[in-house]
């Protein structure tokens, strides 16, 4: 049995340091610090060649939402697995590398890998980030992708660029049984997609974690309006009488939405219970890439554990502060099952 199974983007991380991402948008590339946008491997270039030559590259790293969290998830102990596809070059090749622990069997290599271009803005410590897609990121659900889903007791989901990504998922999230969970991280790039898109996906997802900026991309509303306008897309069938027996579920009575505010901690939400608790406070932020999947990463940690609400965010929050003190995984060396 695998505890965690995850889907979603690999990509190979460039981190570069600007002193002004005013002078990125000036050449045309609409970078703005916390937000995620898409293009083609063109548009790419001619970003990395103005950040080479205006900028610091900082690091090279694997990366991907539901990867990060994957393998965060393998440090702490946990057995874990991704399904998706890798370029078939030098690239794919340094991102399946970087999934220490995880196994990747069923990542298919084709094409050109994934690229995200992370970029700092040296003063704010915030980051922007320019994503082009595998090609193709993902097209098989042969038999061995499929008995993994009925091998797994959570799947963990985040985005795919393409536009296909979602139906794909729809299929995974579909072969799950009911004493399995799946928990969902859509991130801007499928939060600008609408409720309406993604819905065949929330409607089996028993943990949302998403920000307060993809509720309002994805609802058009914000705070309490735009959660309660998700919740009841989630999976109904999750009650406080789950055969899942997590405290989790019995605390709340359902499925759950976790809300990340940065700074300000993160919030749990479902009709029964709402907690929020504080971040936890970080000396200096090295980059703040990632934090959010980390925070993923330590909730679902101790969540698998039968840990109570109060303990999972707590568990979040502590991972999330830790993520932010490198660039890239390298906080993951600091990890300790």
């Amino acid at each position: 049995m695998i505890d965690f199974l995850g889907s979603g983007a690999l990509n190979l991380d460039l981190v570069f340091e600007i002193k002004n991402l005013e002078d990125v948008r000036s050449e045309g590339f609409n970078l703005y610090p916390g937000h995620e946008i898409s293009g083609d491997h063109k548009t790419a270039k001619a970003l990395m060649d103005f950040l080479h030559s205006h900028g610091v590259l900082m690091a090279q790293s694997g990366g991907g939402s539901s990867a990060n969290t994957i393998c965060a998830l393998s440090r702490l102990g946990h057995r874990v697995c991704f399904v998706g596809a890798a370029g078939e070059d030098e690239a794919g090749n340094f991102i399946l590398s970087s999934m220490k622990g995880v196994d990747y069997s069923l990542v298919k290599q084709v094409g050109r890998s994934a690229i995200c271009i992370i970029v700092i803005e040296k003063m704010e410590m915030d980051r922007a980030m320019f994503v082009v897609p595998q090609d193709p990121e993902m097209e098989f659900l042969n038999s061995a992708v499929l008995k993994s889903v009925l091998d797994t007791r959570v799947l963990h989901f985040s985005s795919l660029v393409q536009s296909h990504g979602i139906s794909i998922q729809i299929e995974l999230a579909s072969a799950l049984g009911q004493r399995q969970i799946l928990s969902f991280d859509p991130g801007e790039l499928y939060a600008t997609r609408g409720i309406e898109a993604l819905a065949g996906i929330l409607k089996r997802t028993d943990i949302l974690f998403i920000t307060e900026e993809e509720v309002k991309l994805m609802t058009g509303r914000t705070g309490n309006a735009g959660l309660e306008a998700i919740y009841p897309l989630l999976n109904e069938n999750r009650t406080s009488q789950d055969s899942s027996g997590l405290k989790l579920f019995q605390d709340t009575g359902g499925s759950v939405i976790i809300c990340k505010q940065g700074s300000r901690g993160a919030t749990i939400y479902s009709p029964n219970l709402s907690m929020t608790i504080p971040a936890e406070k970080v000396l200096k932020i090295v980059d703040n890439t990632g934090a959010g999947d980390a925070f993923n990463a330590g909730f679902l940690h101790v969540m698998l554990q039968g840990a109570s609400i109060h303990k999972c965010l707590m568990s979040g929050v502590k991972l999330a502060a830790l993520s932010m003190s490198t660039f890239g995984r390298v906080w993951l060396d600091r990890l300790k099952a």
